[in-house]
């Protein structure tokens, strides 16, 4: 038999309850409300800053967010370790009269005009080590130089061949893009799941050396390009496929968040001694690893103190002692890379060559450098 008292409380039980029913249901059929799926999209550097603040940190200090940079409130753009303060006599409204600038971080930078076309001129590439101009396309006028890098130079590309709108309504962008320079989700893909979910699963992290050669490589068919006696630049990937070092990830050496420009040392993750312990190094000079499997054998911008010495590292690492090794083919338009940097790029760094072109330290003759390279390590 139920008493009053329990009769009472099951009244009550189902009034809070199926009040709660009627809040829930006001419609026969309906369901209870729930959350939308996260929506797939871009949603910047600073939203990832929210979670990944010291790769963030790191990440703004190496060069990737700044190639290209946008120019606002008619002044130039800030880097952490350059300035940014040349312009043409022909920019007579100063920093109103560019949209954007592309590079600035090292090396070099070039301008965007307020049409989005690419300055050219004799006058229009500022050289960092010169502190000085230096043609760029000046066969073609000013005005007339799409810009097309933005699959490189941006995230979120898309070209106006397959439809987009020329970024900022400016005829000269050959396309649109979601941000300026290469931000975090230009190598992790869209953002937006992931900062809803904040599962790995929900990211791209893709450690293949073939990611980072999206960008860093020259030729479909992988050939390292060269000109007027240096490889030409953006061509690491094409370089470490030519070589020994091939089945190696970029991140195996480098923190992708990190530059190695500037005294910045975060950039190296791993040092050559860490894959090969027992490699016998005699003092040579002061020399290391580096100094002479990656000799300065590339070109970024167009200065160079002699033939022999450029501006970039090479990555094809391997060295052909060879006294007549040829470091180009016979045009001297695609570096040899499976036979290795020669010696005349390795050893005039610090030695003279017969016409006395090279470094500081004495005159040594191919023949000579040969026997001191041949067997070197044994």
């Amino acid at each position: 038999m139920i008493k009053g008292n329990s009769i009472l409380i099951i009244a009550v039980v189902f009034l809070v309850y199926g009040s709660m029913s009627c809040t829930y249901h006001t419609n026969p059929g309906d369901l209870p409300n729930v959350m939308p799926p996260p929506e797939a999209g871009y949603v910047g550097t600073t939203r990832c800053k929210g979670c990944h603040d010291g790769i963030y940190n790191t990440y703004k200090n190496s060069g990737h967010p700044y190639i290209l940079s946008k120019v606002t409130g008619g002044a130039a753009p800030e880097y952490p370790s350059t300035t940014v303060d040349f312009l043409p006599p022909s920019f007579s409204k100063g920093w109103n009269d560019v949209s954007y600038v592309i590079g600035g971080f090292a090396w070099k930078y070039n301008l965007i005009d307020k049409q989005g076309f690419i300055y050219t001129g004799d006058d229009a590439q500022y050289n960092f080590a010169t502190n000085s101009t230096v043609p760029y396309h000046s066969e073609m006028a000013p005005g007339t130089k799409t810009f097309s890098c933005g699959q490189c130079h941006t995230t979120g590309w898309e070209s106006a061949e397959d439809g987009a709108v020329p970024q900022d309504g400016l005829v000269g962008m050959g396309g649109s893009f979601f941000a300026a320079g290469v931000q975090c989700e230009a190598c992790h893909g869209m953002g937006g799941v992931h900062a809803s979910t904040r599962s790995p699963a929900d990211i791209v992290i893709d450690t293949d050396a073939s990611a980072c050669g999206q960008c860093h490589a020259r030729n479909e068919g992988l050939s390292i390009s060269a000109s007027d006696g240096f490889i030409l630049n953006y061509s690491q990937y094409d370089e470490l496929l030519a070589a020994k070092h091939k089945d190696l990830s970029c991140v195996s050496c480098h923190n992708p968040h990190a530059s190695v420009k500037h005294g910045i040392a975060e950039g190296i993750a791993s040092s050559c001694t860490e894959c090969h312990p027992n490699m016998k190094n005699p003092t040579h000079n002061g020399a290391d690893c580096v100094t002479c499997h990656m000799p300065n054998a590339s070109r970024s911008a167009s200065t160079s103190p002699n033939k022999y010495v450029a501006d970039v590292k090479t990555h094809i690492f391997k060295i052909n002692p060879a006294a007549n090794g040829q470091m180009f083919n016979e045009d001297g338009k695609v570096a040899n890379g499976a036979k290795g940097v020669t010696l005349s790029y390795a050893c005039y760094q610090c030695h003279k060559d017969k016409d006395n072109i090279g470094g500081n330290n004495s005159k040594k003759l191919l023949q000579q450098l040969s026997k001191k390279a041949t067997n070197y390590h044994k």
